[in-house]
């Protein structure tokens, strides 16, 4: 008997050891892949940017129309009826917070995603008239 619990403390110590081999290795693994994914998203971050900038170039006087046209759209009456569109007189500047969210977030977030001039200005035209500012402005409907 004794020499059979000796044999059996023997496969387990080389089952352990064993086992403790394919913790470390699985570990190293691990370790690899995560280095390999923050090299691959930093990579397909940078190709990403290089990508928006191409898809971005020439598109100046586009942006100018649709900007114009979110003016038009504020201070029209199916817009949010401001009289002075996209200028807030008491801070005697455009309102650059409209800008932001409807031509880069939205507008320009369509176009490069494929959309139409039309469909991205009507996804502008639907986001404002989501908001409270649009709700106040038409109460009266």
């Amino acid at each position: 008997m004794p020499e059979r619990a000796n044999s059996v403390r023997t496969v387990l110590l080389v089952v352990i050891v064993v086992l403790l081999g394919q913790v470390a290795w699985q570990a190293w693994r691990i370790e690899n892949l995560k280095v390999d994914v923050s090299y691959n998203r930093r990579h397909i971050e940078e190709q990403a940017g290089r990508l928006s900038s191409e898809l971005l170039k020439g598109r100046r006087g586009e942006i100018v129309q649709a900007t114009q046209w979110l003016h038009e759209f504020y201070a029209s009456d199916r817009g949010l009826r401001r009289a002075n569109g996209l200028w807030l007189a008491p801070q005697n500047q455009p309102d650059f917070e409209a800008i932001g969210a409807w031509i880069f977030d939205v507008y320009l977030t369509a176009r490069v995603n494929g959309a139409s001039d039309e469909a991205a200005r009507r996804a502008i035209a639907d986001a404002i008239k989501a908001t409270d500012e649009w709700r106040r402005a038409h109460q009266d409907n």
